[in-house]
């Protein structure tokens, strides 16, 4: 996969108030970025994750923690996997 590097200046200042080093601070602004962009629908739940430097589960579980809903059905895509289940649960019979 190709990346791009990004870097940008930190006060020093800023990293003593905060009591962490440069590396947790961009593991802090990764996943935090990588949780916006999820719960804005602008990346997939998998690119939110690799963006985040997670895999998909540690991901969920992250979002989890902050709040964020993960699986956002309205009534009627409930409606359809629940009806989905049952034409399954038939077949298999």
């Amino acid at each position: 996969m190709r990346t791009e590097k990004l870097t940008f200046d930190v006060p020093v200042d800023i990293l003593a108030s905060l009591k962490i080093g440069a590396r947790v601070l961009e593991m802090d602004l990764r996943r935090s970025l990588a949780a916006r962009y999820y719960k804005n629908k602008r990346l997939s739940l998998g690119k939110s994750a690799t963006l985040a430097g997670m895999n998909r589960l540690d991901f969920m579980d992250y979002l989890a923690t902050e709040g964020a809903v993960v699986f956002d059905y309205d009534e009627s895509d409930l409606q359809e996997e629940l009806k989905a289940m049952e034409t399954l649960k038939e077949l298999k019979g």
